[in-house]
């Protein structure tokens, strides 16, 4: 058993002292990183969403640019100019 030299003490928000375990102090860490790694799954994702949509604009903007220089037919006339 860990025998601790000073007994450990938890701050709620509204300022409230309690006294904790070392088992309810791991616990409370645990939460805390599990909240932590929630957060960071979460920016993840939307980092995720935001370089597809911004793949998916210039794959269309390619894809819109190659129509309409086939539309002027630009290639055809450089190679006729040659």
């Amino acid at each position: 058993m860990v025998v601790l030299k000073e007994p450990m003490e938890w701050k709620e928000e509204d300022g409230t002292k309690y006294k904790i375990s070392y088992s309810e102090k791991l616990q409370i860490e645990q939460l805390n990183a599990t909240k932590e790694l929630a957060r960071w799954h979460k920016r993840s994702f939307y980092a995720k969403v935001a370089l597809f949509v911004l793949g998916l604009v210039f794959t269309v903007s390619i894809l819109y640019v190659f129509f309409w220089l086939d539309q002027a037919d630009f290639f055809m006339k450089v190679m006729s100019k040659m």
